[in-house]
């Protein structure tokens, strides 16, 4: 079978090579899935960059999200069949390979109505907006929530999740350019760094409440003004990188006066945190959202795993408007 694999972290176009290796046979208890499309997210190439905590054994595939069809059956298993479509809730690298062996339990199967290019996504965007919506952030209809780095995949779920609840978002991007085309995903209001004092704007937008919620992607010296954004009481998240590794400077009297709290979310550890009975609910919660249409993850480009190159670089191409796609 084909795999992308790299036998060291670096930059992914220097190290990451398509190889042809042993197809892998199941054990007892456990499913091979022919996968037919995973997404390129920025935690898979953080992970063959060598600076995501889960880390393959090398040499090894990246991926942590993938769809296919289930094409052999370990010894023991019997509630799944060849020729089921599921896709891998594993929490290990290695969708970015012809096929995987998982344990039968941690493969789920997908409904008719949710499509391949959807469905490969499932398992990040869709669940941690989800949960951080849901679970994370304690927001009643008609609150304001705050998210930078609003353009992105995830930005537009969040959008979408929080109209179906009812609340109000704020989304911050960078470029003038992105600001129309929130508005016209439903955004309840779009403030442009590149034009306007962010603090100042969400003040005029809350009537001087300031928000509820904030969901924070990019963290560096904007995490600071997005800390005095909230409100009284008011939780934000940090969540991502994208403009450093510190937060702030945070005015320490926004947390102290306002009681306000800052914690960082990673979907992994949520998973780590709850019962498999929390993790069944909230899975079959996305799945319907993702088939009736609440929830629609966008695909901007497909590739096949040799355009691997090419797939990349348009992944990490700014003002994308959907994922990027590997098949095959």
């Amino acid at each position: 079978m084909r795999a992308l694999r790299f036998s060291k972290p670096g930059e992914p176009l220097d190290v990451l090579r398509l190889d042809e290796v042993p197809t892998p046979e199941p054990g007892r208890g456990e499913v091979r899935v022919r996968i037919t499309h995973r997404p390129i997210n920025p935690s898979d190439l953080l992970t063959i960059r060598g600076v995501y905590p889960i880390q393959p054994s090398l040499p090894g595939s990246p991926g942590l999200e993938g769809v296919g069809v289930i094409d052999a059956v370990g010894e023991g298993v019997t509630t799944l069949t060849r020729g089921q479509r599921v896709i891998s809730i594993a929490g290990l690298p290695g969708t970015w390979a012809e096929q995987l062996v998982i344990p039968a339990e941690r493969a789920l199967p997908v409904p008719d109505a949710v499509s391949d290019q959807v469905a490969a996504q499932v398992l990040v965007n869709p669940v941690t907006a989800w949960a951080m919506l849901h679970d994370e952030l304690a927001l009643a209809e008609g609150d304001w929530l705050l998210q930078t780095a609003a353009s992105s995949t995830l930005g537009h779920l969040v959008i979408q999740l929080a109209r179906h609840r009812r609340i109000r978002t704020i989304n911050v991007v960078r470029r003038r350019a992105q600001v129309q085309s929130l508005l016209d995903a439903g955004g309840d209001a779009v403030v442009c760094t590149e034009d306007e004092p962010l603090v100042e704007r969400v003040r005029a937008i809350t009537g001087g409440k300031g928000v509820r919620g904030a969901i924070d992607a990019v963290s560096g010296p904007q995490a600071g003004e997005v800390a005095r954004c909230l409100a009284p009481a008011g939780i934000m998240l940090t969540m991502g990188v994208l403009g450093g590794a510190t937060l702030g400077p945070i005015d320490a009297g926004d947390l102290l006066f306002k009681s306000a709290t800052i914690r960082g979310f990673w979907l992994t550890n949520w998973f780590m945190k709850q019962t498999p009975e929390s993790v069944g609910r909230a899975l079959t919660e996305v799945l319907t959202l993702l088939a009736t249409g609440v929830m629609k993850p966008a695909v901007e480009a497909e590739y096949d795993l040799a355009d691997f190159r090419a797939a990349i670089a348009h992944a990490e191409r700014p003002g994308r408007n959907g994922k990027v796609l590997l098949k095959g």
